[in-house]
């Protein structure tokens, strides 16, 4: 028998704690972000698939993508990026990815040393955590109120590195309907952030994955992206969760000459890293035919998912909890009363067919379990109503909602 632990890479990702329960099969999901089902029209991705075929010859899959993805596509997001964002780019600087998780972990493996810091917001995204944590990069999280990220706090840490000999790699933040905790930053907290950000010379990384969910309320305000003129600000975003988390098709740009030095983009070696030519071609076409009223379908199918998940955790939660009520995105952040583990209970809820992401999952420490991540993308309202009612159920069994 060959002995492969002594032949395994010394590189392998860093082992990240996850919680027991995190991988079973359920029926209410409300842990992923997927698109919602029944918006995803086969006929008509067919359809784009063959018109892209079709206008531009079933011989194009023979060979790799262009440098830097689909041209069409990459001129369609920066035309959407100058109209939706305020964000002017040249197609050229756009770079199509594998997901906007392909994206960021271009950026990371190019940024990302042992040990470096990376100033994320009191809650983040655990898909982009864990990459970093694989990594052994160091997240140090920032406190954060209704508008993100606390610019006093974020100086704090920025200096406290400083004074160490130390200095962060990014402040990393999702500045659109943040995932976890759902609030959107207004522009003046955008300015501030970015004053900060420059004071200490580090680079901002903004993930707007959920810039096209807004629900209701007020328009989206101008991307970082778009307010700093310092090059200094990395995008990444995605159509995974519009179209399908399936396709796996996000984007990003980058600041001007980072895009050149780096050989994870450059034309070269594109065959290794490109993504599948033949999803770009479905995404490109199926947006030019039908994006407006695709996304507008998407809003009413999350509208009625949220208010049925507000709806339900008013009637199955205790008044003393929190949860937040977003304009937009897929999820709402829920907190308990401090002796909840949401962490050790997420087995016994998968058991019931209910499935969470605990507060823990979204730091770096894995602490703060009194809270958890309910997504509302993937089950219908039904559905919500009768998974919010199970979980409620167990958590009452537990002792979360003893006053």
């Amino acid at each position: 028998m060959v002995d492969y632990a002594s032949l395994f890479s010394s590189n392998l990702p860093r082992s990240v704690a996850t919680p027991p329960g995190a991988g079973d099969p359920v029926k209410y999901i409300f842990s992923i972000t997927n698109a919602v089902p029944e918006v995803v029209d086969g006929d008509e991705y067919l359809a784009a698939i063959r018109t892209g075929l079709e206008t531009n010859g079933a011989a194009s899959l023979a060979g790799y993508p262009p440098p830097g993805g689909h041209v069409g596509l990459r001129e369609m997001i920066a035309e959407r990026l100058a109209a939706n964002r305020g964000y002017e780019v040249s197609p050229g600087d756009v770079f199509i990815s594998d997901g906007a998780g392909g994206a960021i972990a271009i950026i990371l493996e190019s940024f990302i040393n042992p040990g470096d810091a990376v100033l994320v917001e009191e809650f983040t995204y655990m898909g982009s955590l864990r990459m970093m944590m694989e990594r052994g990069a160091e997240p140090i999280h920032i406190a954060c109120d209704d508008d993100g990220m606390l610019p006093d706090a974020l100086e704090d840490a920025l200096a406290s590195l400083e004074s160490s000999g130390r200095r962060a790699k990014f402040v990393w933040t999702i500045p659109v309907y943040q995932n976890p905790l759902g609030f959107t930053v207004s522009e003046g907290r955008r300015r501030a952030i970015l004053e900060v950000a420059q004071k200490y010379g580090v680079p901002v990384m903004e993930n707007e994955s959920y810039a096209d969910f807004r629900i209701d309320g007020d328009p989206l305000p101008q991307a970082m992206s778009g307010i700093s003129d310092q090059g200094d600000v990395f995008y990444v975003s995605s159509f995974t969760k519009l179209l399908g988390c399936g396709l796996r098709v996000g984007f990003g740009v980058l600041p001007p000459g980072v895009q050149d030095a780096l050989p994870q983009v450059n034309a070269e070696n594109l065959p290794r890293r490109s993504v599948s030519h033949l999803a770009t071609t479905m995404v490109y076409e199926y947006m030019r035919a039908h994006e407006t009223e695709h996304i507008e379908a998407v809003r009413r199918a999350l509208l009625a998912r949220r208010d049925a998940m507000i709806d339900s955790l008013e009637s199955n939660f205790p008044s003393f909890c929190e949860w937040t009520h977003p304009h937009g995105g897929m999820m709402m952040f829920v907190k308990l009363p401090e002796r909840a583990d949401t962490w050790s209970t997420l087995a016994k809820a998968t058991a019931r067919d209910v499935k969470y992401n605990p507060g823990g999952m979204f730091r770096s420490d894995r602490g703060r379990n009194n809270h958890l991540r309910l997504t509302y993308s993937h089950n219908s309202p039904e559905e919500i109503r009768e998974g919010v009612a199970r979980l409620a159920e167990l958590f009452r069994e537990e002792g979360y909602f003893e006053g």
